[in-house]
């Protein structure tokens, strides 16, 4: 099962779109991202519904402040390898920001094949082929983060973290999110806690020592 999120300041159509999707093809969910404030929220509300695939309305500034093109923006930056488009009740054409290419922008009627218009149909079919593509690229790119994730915790292990500490900590903040790795205090993996946690136990250890010399 793959998770596609939906974001719309009025998702109205939300569970049209849903039905519409799970019909042809149960391998993908569409779930809705809501009651978010900011960009932020909403990507909290990614990593914590574990999406791998995501669906952006483009007008969103009458509730949210922004378009869904800067939205895809900012997810991006945290989000390097989560596939976006965007949704739009206008002609695709109009979006001119240059944020988004043209190849993931898709208009909302591509959803509405109730004329059984077989045209119609094709294009959703294979709309619902490029999302199920999107997903499990996102997946296979999470198992590759799976390994450097593995790789850079032997090296915290064994004290050579270094320079890749940030690393590090980026990508237990996605895995753990996404249910891929265990997930532990944030700062139990900082460097500079487990410096001070070694020094009070080092310190325990020279007292117990000493008591036992008495």
């Amino acid at each position: 099962m793959y998770r596609v999120g939906y974001i719309d300041d009025e998702p109205t159509q939300f569970e049209n779109y849903r039905r519409s999707l799970w019909r042809r093809c149960k391998e993908l969910e569409l779930v809705l991202i809501e009651d978010c404030d900011s960009k932020q929220d909403i990507l909290d509300k990614i990593y914590e519904k574990q999406i791998d695939v995501l669906l952006i309305d483009y007008k969103m500034v009458k509730n949210y402040g922004f378009n869904g093109t800067t939205l895809i923006n900012y997810i991006n930056d945290s989000m390097r390898d989560i596939q976006c488009f965007i949704m739009t009740a206008v002609d695709t054409e109009q979006i001119t920001d240059g944020l988004v290419a043209k190849r993931d922008k898709y208009s909302k009627n591509i959803f509405d094949t109730e004329a059984a218009d077989q045209k119609k149909e094709e294009e959703l079919n294979d709309f619902i082929q490029v999302l199920l593509e999107s997903a499990k690229v996102f997946k296979v790119r999470q198992q590759q983060k799976l390994e450097r994730y593995r790789e850079l915790l032997d090296k915290k292990h064994r004290g050579k973290l270094g320079a890749d500490e940030e690393e590090f900590l980026e990508l237990y903040k996605v895995l753990s999110s996404y249910g891929m790795v265990e997930k532990l205090p944030q700062n139990m993996l900082n460097s500079e806690f487990e410096e001070r946690l070694q020094k009070i136990l080092e310190l325990g250890s020279t007292i117990l020592a000493e008591h036992k010399t008495e």
